[in-house]
């Protein structure tokens, strides 16, 4: 049996599958365990007869069969006619040293994923392995997706209901002006976001430069009325004098940190509450029976409600001085009404300002993005008409100038309403639609609108025979788009663009890959959010529409990149079901 140089690019098990060796010599089951199979990752298991096969796929699970034709007791064929009879659909390859056209025909019928000549080459095996091993390998990348898909799925949903409670505490602490119900309310919801043990807010007295203890959360109420904090000798005061958080604790059993004088605990996450630079106390959360440590997440969902507690911290004591201060007016003098409805005008002021700043950022930040969307179309339209109004234009030269203004104020409007879908403020029109026509109207239009990088191949890889999918062709072209428009972006120095059509199981895919400058790791979990900026590159609505889109089709996009290496979007929809 000869050897090759297929070693240096041989495929390895992708999970250490199971090889089932049949074979009645000694030398053939040896070659394959020692040069075929362990060096590439297979386990494998023998048997030297068929009926020995049998009981062992019957015991246990086998990934693949690689069996002689003639054996004593039971051959391959007779193998494969009982797995048949058991309803059992094991990939098989069969070998023998006489093989006839008949024999293979027989084989193949009965299942046979491949029929192998003795002596064959290690790299004709290994072809067949990986042929027979396709479909198996396939279906657990899908389960393995689905899965990846799911987890992920939770996880937003988890972060969404987190968002959703920090607005709405946000909002009902800053409309309380009573410190005491504040300061309760922010406890508890600190205890809720990081699964804590116990919470507390110790506020800094101006008087005596000393933390005590306001609300907490499962401490008792002793402790709430009565602790106090040294600002120079503990954790909480560290956070005072520095204005940085403290997360510690929490990896070992025997993790012990001191909060109070006979007071510890095993993992605690402190966070300042601040207004403007001054640091006026401290939110915390501990675990103290629990060996649980508190992660990024809770840092940045306390960061965030300790924001609000001291905004509401600080108006309620604004509102308390304001009150005090129209009381003392009332009873000595108007001037000094006068003053306490001027500080109440301006603190309202203050706020309305925020809130017109907030509408405002917003609203530029959205006229940006739109404007970068529709830039394009609207200078094309621009350069038309200026040669329109150019004299001595033939007739049919205006005509198509004005045909390409019309097309790209079409255009325009197309971007728009796919704006509207964005926000879920348009209907989607599905029918019957051929993926593949829709990448090649998506390419053809990119390729008309833009001066194409000639170091830019695109490679197609359909396959002509895709189901029809339900879907709104424009929407979907739209999308395609995008993603054909930054593939091409991330690959200023030239390179290849590859876009693939497959069926797998019940869905119809899309790969559209790139050999770009790829993206940033840290970018990774926000390429699909609104205008995104980092300092790699931003993002605009190109890909938020995109998601959308693929969401409004219940499909799901996927993403995966290297930098340097390029980036493989891989979008997933339900084939249409065969009436």
């Amino acid at each position: 049996m000869p050897l090759t140089g297929y070693s240096l690019l041989r495929r390895t098990s992708v999970a250490g599958e199971t090889v089932l060796a049949v074979d009645d010599r000694e030398d053939s089951l040896k070659f394959l365990r020692e040069y075929v199979l362990e060096p590439n990752g297979y386990k494998m298991i023998e048997a030297r007869n068929g009926a020995d096969a049998l009981e062992i796929i019957l015991s246990q699970k086998i990934d693949l069969i690689i069996s002689d034709l003639v054996m004593p007791r039971m051959g391959g064929l007779e193998l494969l006619e009982s797995l048949r009879e058991k309803g059992l659909d094991t990939p098989a390859i069969l070998m023998t040293f006489h093989g006839s056209e008949g024999t293979a025909v027989r084989a193949f019928r009965l299942g046979a994923r491949d029929y192998i000549i003795k002596p064959f080459a290690i790299d004709e095996m290994l072809g067949a392995i990986d042929r027979a091993l396709t479909e198996s390998r396939l279906r657990h990348e899908r389960d393995h997706l689905t899965q990846t898909v799911l987890r992920v799925n939770q996880q937003l949903e988890n972060r969404v209901q987190e968002l959703r409670f920090l607005y709405g505490i946000g909002r009902s602490v800053t409309s309380l002006q009573t410190l005491e119900p504040i300061l309760n309310r922010i406890v508890e919801a600190a205890v809720y976001l990081t699964g804590a043990e116990e919470g507390s807010i110790m506020l800094v007295d101006e008087a005596s430069g000393e933390l005590y203890l306001r609300a907490a959360r499962n401490l008792g109420e002793k402790h709430a009325k009565t602790s106090r904090l040294k600002i120079q000798d503990s954790i909480a005061g560290q956070v005072v004098r520095t204005g940085r958080p403290v997360m510690i604790g929490g990896m070992n059993q025997d993790d012990s940190f001191k909060v109070a004088t006979g007071y510890f605990v095993k993992a605690l996450l402190n966070v300042p509450l601040k207004v403007t630079d001054r640091v006026i106390g401290v939110l915390a959360v501990n675990n103290q029976r629990k060996v649980q440590a508190f992660g990024e997440r809770h840092l940045n969902l306390l960061m965030a409600l300790a924001d609000y507690a001291s905004i509401a911290i600080e108006n309620a004591r604004l509102y308390a001085r304001l009150s005090s201060t129209a009381n003392q007016a009332e009873q000595s003098s108007r001037e000094l009404e006068k003053a306490v409805k001027s500080q109440t005008s301006q603190l309202q002021q203050v706020n309305q300002q925020l809130l017109r700043a907030e509408k405002a950022a917003a609203l530029g930040y959205m006229a940006a993005g739109v404007a970068k969307e529709i830039n394009v179309p609207i200078n094309s339209i621009l350069e038309n008409l200026r040669e329109v109004s150019q004299q001595n234009l033939d007739p049919k030269e205006q005509l198509r100038l004005v045909t390409r203004a019309e097309q790209e104020a079409l255009r325009c409007q197309e971007i728009i309403q796919n704006l509207l879908d964005f926000s879920g403020q348009r209907n989607y029109r599905p029918k019957q639609t051929n993926l593949n026509d829709v990448v090649e109207r998506a390419w053809s239009k990119y390729s008309q609108e833009n001066n194409l990088n000639p170091n830019v191949k695109f490679m197609r890889g359909f396959d002509p025979h895709l189901p029809h999918v339900m879907a709104d062709p424009q929407q979907m072209e739209q999308a395609l788009f995008y993603l054909i428009r930054r593939a091409c972006e991330a690959m200023p120095q030239g390179g290849a663009l590859r876009i693939i059509s497959r069926t797998v199981g019940s869905q119809v895919q899309l790969i559209v890959s790139d050999t770009g400058q790829g993206i940033a790791p840290e970018d990774m979990r926000h390429i699909f959010d609104p205008f995104y900026e980092s300092n790699h590159h931003t993002y605009g609505l190109d890909l938020s529409i995109t998601y959308a889109v693929i969401g409004r089709h219940s499909g799901q996009i996927e993403v995966e990149s290297e930098p340097d290496q390029g980036t493989t979007f891989t979008i997933h929809l339900p084939r249409q079901a065969q009436s």
